[in-house]
């Protein structure tokens, strides 16, 4: 499957590069254009974050009224998710989507191997190659981790820290495997849809917080 994904966006990928001149600026368009084609997967996980908000919201209020008493609470909590129509599972849409796409790209980078040059990384010979430095994908887990913290729901509407401190580890941890080793245009890839995500989540805060203020006045 993923062969036959390659020899689609190969195409494709030599079209942007031949209109660029360079294969980074090539995965950074084609990284852009991807999470265009996302913004309604996006808009449809901000409306997740809404109801896991509010969940939550619920959940604090049953167990301090059923403190003690696990049974009950559970059944109330199974009662609230089949009201508000709450899937836990919702996020994954996201992740199973992009997942093809990501390993369509590691598989066209490898394949391409040494010969796809880029300027904006000037001390690798190609970014079909990992960086032997191993500096852009410090520097993009560490990014990632930064833009981790840039969440859905406003600060402001949060009852306590939504920013846990072990998050920003765990989210460098997992860049840097999924990155370390990799070739570098993954890196570029995966960098430029964080920043991406950041941006689009700061722009979809205020939706996000109307939706909750009309769900919480009803």
């Amino acid at each position: 499957m993923i062969n036959q994904l390659v020899e689609w966006v190969k195409p494709f990928f030599t079209l942007l590069e031949q209109a660029v001149g360079d294969w980074g600026l090539a995965v950074i368009l084609f990284t852009l254009l991807v999470r265009l084609c996302l913004i309604p997967l996006s808009i449809r996980q901000s409306n997740f974050a809404v109801k896991q908000f509010l969940f939550s919201q619920h959940v604090a209020k049953l167990k301090e009224k059923w403190q003690g008493n696990q049974q009950k609470m559970t059944v109330e909590m199974t009662k609230v998710m089949s009201e508000k129509s709450f899937n836990p599972f919702s996020m994954l849409s996201t992740v199973i989507l992009q997942t093809p796409i990501f390993m369509t790209i590691f598989a066209l980078f490898h394949h391409l191997g040494p010969t796809a040059h880029s300027v904006f990384i000037p001390w690798v010979a190609s970014i079909g190659l990992p960086d032997p430095y191993f500096i852009f994908p410090i520097v993009t887990a560490i990014l990632c981790g930064l833009l981790s913290k840039v969440a859905l729901i406003p600060d402001d509407m949060m009852t306590t820290t939504a920013s846990n401190p072990m998050s920003f580890y765990i989210m460098v941890g997992f860049s840097l495997f999924i990155l370390w080793s990799a070739p570098v245009a993954i890196s570029l890839y995966y960098g430029t849809s964080s920043l991406w995500g950041a941006i689009e989540r700061r722009l979809l805060r205020s939706r996000v917080r109307k939706l909750i203020s009309q769900e919480q006045q009803q």
